[in-house]
């Protein structure tokens, strides 16, 4: 009699705890606590990733889902933009800029982040450029110029093995790059634009687009360096969508049918076969923003929506047996005094967060309040309250210097837990400073001393060892109501100045290190620690989020309500946002921020 352990080679299993590794996919186990029978499958979606910077219409895509390019395009309808952005898997970060801004261009899709072209396409004027420029990974440099101009052709292959296939004048010409020049080789069978495309030079795809006249085509035309052939037919016929992968693997999602209308259809092709595949979330069209040298692995970002609205939304396509959920904000437990310009621990945890002082409107409070990761509960006011002032430490071994009562103070105190002791002051009194680090080594760096100081008097920073005070090396830029992430010996300095720069110190000295995207002026949030820090909310009230990796900055999802002046603490990946100052005036509400994770796709048998 044929059983499991004939077909597989092996029994089912009788475990008290399911597996937590990938070897367990495909196997039949019996969980004896539970009392099922259990496996791991593979999974097809798509999930959400943070937000573009700047969101456009007609983007370039290159790379793999965790070293990905979106290149050029327009702000429809404002002008046409050189912004480059870079995707690290979490977040978008600023790129070298491209010296001609153009949309529907051709861009070798499979390229990596650190060497792809971007050829042809049009431009506000001339209509068409026939320029390449080529990127090392922070800047671009012209290349070779493509012998036919066109837009609405598609790219695919690397930077020194590239293909441009379709488009106008001749709707069927193609091009091969070297990495130096273009050469005309075999025309594709049959003439297209806006369509989609992916693969290598010598193993090459095209799909979809629109006929000249127009009409939406859904044939397939496989490459192989030297003559295309018919592939299978796509289920849905579209244009202006988006494509990503290998001839035998690609991933197609978006598109028009055939004018502004859009789809979230997405489709899988295994080098014979398109079949429909689970849907995404956004509508969008005029795009070619797709990364990922795997159909099973990519994903998707920009476009535009059916009201011609920019679309900044990132989707990622995952096939694999592990269940991912995005990261996202979700909301918390509320405060229960509503405040701003309170101060907190950028050191908290999460599911440990302290904020304390503060003002819900024309009084200054002295308010505590704990954070257990779902209720806030009052604890024991500050000896003097106050408002714009910085924090130290965790929820039991917390330290609160400086602030206004007015007038700015040099006040320190510290707090065990339970109640709140007056400690030796700061060495200059100020308010609208930051501050980081623990009860027993902290730093109080910027603000100013009072109404009427000058600006260099926002760059004073001290050291706290535990007992007393220090002057030590101040900031390169003044700032006031800073932020601050880290330690005594290894933070970062944010916000509280009109740029965006950050600034590290070492423990002896600052050093201007990388900027941000959104300038957020003052009141921020902080979580997290020199090389994995997090920064959100700020003046003018905003919910953008920001990561740090110790180099760049990069975007994260936004908050659900903007806002500034908040309590804050956590990690980068378990982050807290609390009270502050909205649109619509001060509010108790607490937002929680979480990051990406995994999870094997476990799936109990039945007999249904």
């Amino acid at each position: 009699m044929t059983n499991y352990k004939n077909i597989f080679g092996k029994p089912v299993k009788f475990l008290a705890t399911d597996p937590d590794n990938a070897e367990a996919e495909g196997q039949i186990w019996y969980n004896s606590t539970a009392g099922d029978f259990k496996s791991i499958v593979a999974l097809e979606a798509w999930s959400s990733g943070a937000n573009m910077i700047t969101a456009r219409q007609g983007v370039g895509g290159a790379g793999t889902q965790d070293a990905a390019l979106a290149i050029s395009g327009r702000t429809y309808p404002a002008p046409y933009v050189t912004n480059t952005e870079e995707y690290n898997g979490s977040g978008w970060a600023s790129g070298g800029a491209t010296s001609t801004a153009r949309i529907y261009a051709s861009t070798s899709k499979n390229g990596s982040q650190t060497a792809c072209f971007i050829a042809s396409g049009q431009t506000p004027s001339p209509p068409v450029t026939s320029a390449t420029e080529e990127y090392d990974g922070s800047s671009w440099t012209a290349g070779g110029t493509v012998n036919t101009a066109r837009a609405n052709a598609i790219g695919f292959g690397t930077l020194t093995a590239g293909v441009m296939a379709g488009s106008g004048p001749s709707y069927n010409s193609v091009e091969e790059y070297n990495g130096t020049a273009w050469t005309t080789v075999t025309p594709i069978g049959t003439a297209r634009y806006t369509h989609g495309g992916s693969g290598l030079e010598t193993a090459g795809l095209i799909f979809g687009g629109a006929a000249p006249g127009p009409s939406n085509i859904a044939t397939t035309e496989e490459y192989d360096g030297s003559a295309w052939t018919a592939g299978g037919d796509m289920n849905t016929a579209r244009n202006y969508f988006t494509g990503f992968g290998i001839q035998s693997n690609t991933t197609a999602n978006g598109g028009g049918f055939p004018s502004a209308s859009n789809t979230v259809k997405t489709e899988n092709y295994d080098g014979t076969t398109w079949t429909n595949k689970p849907d995404s979330a956004n509508t969008r069209w005029a795009t070619d923003s797709g990364f990922g040298t795997s159909g099973s692995t990519g994903g998707v970002s920009g476009a535009l929506s059916n009201s011609l609205a920019n679309v900044s939304a990132t989707e990622e396509y995952n096939k694999s047996i592990n269940v991912i959920t995005a990261a996202a904000w979700s909301s918390g437990g509320n405060l229960n005094t509503a405040r701003r310009n309170m101060a907190a621990s950028s050191s908290a945890l999460q599911t440990a967060g302290i904020v304390f002082g503060g003002t819900p409107g024309v009084p200054i409070v002295g308010n505590t309040e704990e954070y257990d990761g779902t209720t806030w509960t009052e604890q024991n006011d500050l000896n003097t309250a106050r408002r714009d002032f910085a924090g130290a430490g965790t929820q039991t071994a917390t330290l609160a210097f400086g602030g206004g009562t007015p007038p700015a103070q040099s006040l320190t105190e510290e707090y065990n837990g339970t109640s709140w002791t007056e400690v030796n002051d700061l060495n200059t009194a100020r308010a609208n400073l930051g501050g980081c680090g623990s009860q027993t080594a902290a730093l109080a760096f910027a603000g100013p001393l009072g109404p009427g100081t000058p600006v260099p008097s926002r760059v004073l920073n001290e050291s706290w060892n535990g007992t007393s005070w220090t002057e030590v090396n101040d900031l390169n830029t003044p700032r006031s109501n800073a932020g601050g992430i880290g330690s005594q010996t290894a933070a970062l300095a944010v916000a509280g100045g009109p740029g965006t720069e950050t600034e590290s110190w070492d423990g002896t000295s600052w050093t201007t290190v990388a900027s941000y995207s959104t300038p957020r002026g003052e009141g921020t949030g902080e979580a997290g620690t020199q090389t994995a820090g997090l920064l959100y909310s700020g003046t003018p009230n905003t919910g953008d989020t920001e990561g740090f990796d110790g180099t760049v900055w990069s975007t994260r999802p936004s908050m659900a309500t903007a806002r500034s002046e908040i309590g804050y603490g956590g990690s980068q990946t378990a982050a807290l946002a609390a009270g502050g100052s909205t649109p619509g005036g001060g509010t108790a509400a607490t937002e929680e921020f979480n990051g990406e994770t995994t999870a094997l796709n476990l799936k109990t048998l039945t007999t249904s």
